[in-house]
């Protein structure tokens, strides 16, 4: 990981106000906090609603639309830890025009959680005659 804490000293990133995208080792994304608004649902469906500047878009739709539906990336939000979720799709992307401030873009990445079972949940069976061995 100190690669990545290298990376963003050289870009003037700061990790703790961002939200981290990692697919693989050299593919890396990181958007501010401060555009993004983050819910999940019961069924465990993530959105990322982000309210970037459209060169921010732009690199957001490029990461992403490499992804197939499916394919697995983490997130880490403010340095908190990687999480894994599954790759679901892009939304439109709406522009917000305001006289007070600069245009922004609206999309919202979709994503769903990953279930990630520890080796050491199961307990191996001790016998072969029995389905219920296992149990303690």
């Amino acid at each position: 990981m100190t690669e990545l804490i290298d990376i963003a000293r050289e870009n003037d990133v700061n990790l703790d106000e961002c939200v981290i995208f990692v697919r693989g080792k050299e593919d890396i994304l990181a958007v501010d906090i401060s555009n993004a608004k983050i819910r999940q649902r019961s069924d465990d469906t993530m959105g990322f609603e982000f309210s970037i500047t459209p060169k921010q878009t732009l690199k957001l739709e490029e990461y992403f639309t490499k992804l197939t539906a499916g394919e697995k990336f983490y997130f880490n939000i403010s340095g908190t830890g990687y999480r894994p979720v599954y790759y679901r799709g892009l939304s439109p992307i709406t522009k917000e025009v305001s006289p007070e401030y600069e245009p922004k873009f609206n999309i919202t990445l979709f994503a769903q959680k990953a279930i990630v079972e520890p080796d050491d949940s199961y307990f191996a069976p001790t016998c072969a005659c029995c389905e219920f061995c296992y149990i303690e």
